[in-house]
């Protein structure tokens, strides 16, 4: 649990990859095979333990006693399921995280179509690691009360399918999802030797998952937190000076997002150090043995790489949200009208795009109104520049003279 802004958070991240067909997409999947190897390993025994049940339950179809139904804790998920069948396995993880990857986004928009709010609400309570609850009267119905869900969902797909997976930009889904996309290809030179993990860097991802279990507890990381809350101030200033709201709203979650990416990262720093010193087997029995470590280990991990690498994660995060969804949002808020799309490019602003820098020291609120249509559109009133000029002079930006101009007060 990470204490981030004074609330002690898990480290739940949902994300998606996005790029187009033949981008590259397809190779995370040997990363996510080692990293879920010895998982998946635990889970294939489970399953077998599940086909036994089910073949004695076919045997005594017409039988008054009746196998009892196991309830085993299987944690690699798949996404072509059920809401139900998924809230049960949910259910049954004995409070550890459950994981689900798919590298086909469609699985998803298809197989939750007529359900995809259900899949929405579910991941939006397990970004927060609050509880779900499931209620159905028949006693053989799927009934689940869980007090925190711990859930990791991994998706790849084409921008289509990103926009049938998050189709609502008002509920909160949007913000917690962590979207990448892959590099640009299309004219790449096809590669003789395409990049495959060596023998090495398998076992040392794998190595690196069977001992993060080990390390679990709260923990506070001071120069992460003050790294988070100088990006959110740095973003909230550039933001009011455009009066670009969208931007301003995104960087909320984003920080939190991203700091749990960073922590995540240092986690494995720990434990690629301890391997390094004292090899697998020293590694967990030091973990098991000083229960402490890790943390001591952690608060060291704050490096200003690691703090740099936060800046680049938080960076990206916001470049692609916006990207992929500033139109959308904008259209939904200001119309509910989902069906706005993508056009073009994203556009850069730059220093001189900004409402506050294309105005003088000194300016009237009709060239405020002026710059704000040829900066946002003619959609501006009156009433949002009055409030965008309201901000700025609670902010200190900006100073109303008695002749009813306004002074930039740091010129």
């Amino acid at each position: 649990m990470l204490d981030v802004h004074g609330q002690k958070k898990g480290l739940n991240l949902i994300s998606y990859i996005a790029g187009d067909f033949a981008s590259g997409k397809g190779g995370i999947d040997p990363v996510v095979e080692a990293w879920m190897s010895e998982q998946s390993a635990l889970d294939k025994m489970y399953q077998m333990q599940e086909d036994e049940w089910r073949a004695k339950k076919r045997a005594a179809k017409n039988k008054k006693e009746q196998p009892e139904e196991p309830k085993l804790p299987v944690r690699c998920l798949t996404l072509n399921n059920t809401v139900a069948n998924l809230a049960e396995r949910l259910a049954n993880t004995e409070g550890k995280h459950a994981f689900s990857f798919t590298p086909e986004a469609d699985t998803v928009a298809q197989k939750w179509k007529s359900t995809m709010s259900d899949f929405s609400v579910m991941l939006r309570q397990s970004y927060d690691g609050t509880k779900y609850e499931r209620e159905a009267r028949s006693a053989d119905a799927v009934n689940v009360h869980i007090d925190k869900l711990l859930w990791n969902v991994c998706m790849c797909g084409t921008p289509d399918a990103l926009y049938r997976v998050v189709n609502n930009y008002t509920d909160g889904f949007q913000s917690r999802i962590a979207v990448a996309r892959t590099p640009d290809n299309t004219f790449a030179p096809l590669e003789d030797k395409p990049y495959v993990l060596t023998d090495r860097q398998r076992d040392r991802i794998q190595q690196i998952a069977h001992l993060l279990p080990l390390m679990y507890g709260e923990v506070v990381l001071p120069k992460l937190e003050a790294k988070g809350r100088e990006w959110v101030e740095r973003i909230r200033l550039e933001t009011m000076k455009n009066d670009d709201r969208t931007r301003a709203r995104q960087r909320f979650r984003i920080c939190v997002t991203a700091q749990r990416m960073t922590c995540c990262l240092m986690l494995c720093k720990v434990c690629e150090t301890l391997i390094q010193k004292h090899g697998l087997t020293g590694a967990e029995a030091q973990l098991k043995q000083q229960p402490g470590l890790w943390k001591e280990l952690l608060l060291k991990a704050q490096s200003p790489t690691m703090l740099e690498t936060y800046d680049v994660i938080a960076d990206s995060l916001l470049e692609n949200a916006l990207y992929f969804f500033r139109d959308r949002i904008e259209n939904a808020f200001m119309s509910r009208d989902y069906a706005g799309g993508l056009n073009g490019e994203r556009q850069k602003r730059g220093k001189n795009d900004s409402i506050f820098e294309r105005l003088d020291i000194q300016f009237t609120f009709k060239q405020a109104m002026q710059h704000s249509v040829a900066v946002k559109g003619a959609n501006v009133n009156h009433n949002t520049v009055r409030q965008m000029l309201k901000n700025w002079r609670k902010q200190g930006l900006v100073v109303l003279e008695e002749d009813g101009k306004y002074r930039k007060v740091n010129g």
